[in-house]
């Protein structure tokens, strides 16, 4: 009988352990029992930052190739992060626009799911900038012929519309942020 009482003690106190691990980091209940100052760990630090969002800046866009099939756009996109921590650039998804008339999609990177299943993520440094060139094939369905002959003419104006997927992955806390963008 005594075993029992020990082994359910056991599964008790492991049941307790995970749902401290689970729940803690998220809740917002550490950040207001521990002050945050020069002698905290760092690994407590991560956990107690409050996530400024990243600042997307638009670096220009330009029609690389256009013919009567298909087109391919480059844009640049200038990401900084304004942060003490670093951030994980998982995902850059978004719209083009041609005078106004949504025509095709480009990616950057993929959602990030686990510690390496994302083969284009990109970590994103404390306080730095990095410029991110990307571009799009936009094939020609017909159905646009207004915007696809401003494209072939060289008088289109391209708007860029989406949002950037970026996480704080650390030992304590993995959490994921998302923020949206326009360029006109």
């Amino acid at each position: 009988m005594e075993k029992k009482i020990l082994v359910y003690v056991a599964i008790g106190v492991i049941v307790a352990i995970i749902g401290v691990v689970a729940v803690l980091p998220s809740s917002g209940i550490l950040k207001n029992m521990t002050s945050h100052n020069v002698n905290t760990p760092s690994a407590l630090t991560s956990v107690l930052t409050e996530v400024k969002p990243i600042i997307m800046q638009d670096n220009g866009s330009s029609v690389l190739s256009v013919t009567n099939r298909d087109a391919i756009i480059q844009t640049k996109f200038n990401m900084t992060n304004p942060n003490d921590d670093t951030l994980i650039i998982e995902m850059l998804s978004y719209d083009v626009y041609v005078n106004g008339i949504t025509i095709g999609h480009g990616q950057y990177g993929q959602k990030y799911e686990g510690a390496s299943d994302s083969s284009t993520y990109l970590p994103l440094t404390q306080h730095n900038s990095e410029l991110i060139t990307n571009k799009a094939q936009l094939i020609n369905d017909g159905n646009n012929p207004q915007a696809w002959s401003a494209l072939q003419n060289g008088t289109e104006q391209i708007r860029i519309n989406g949002t950037v997927y970026y996480s704080t992955h650390s030992p304590f806390a993995g959490q994921s942020y998302s923020k949206d963008f326009d360029f006109k």
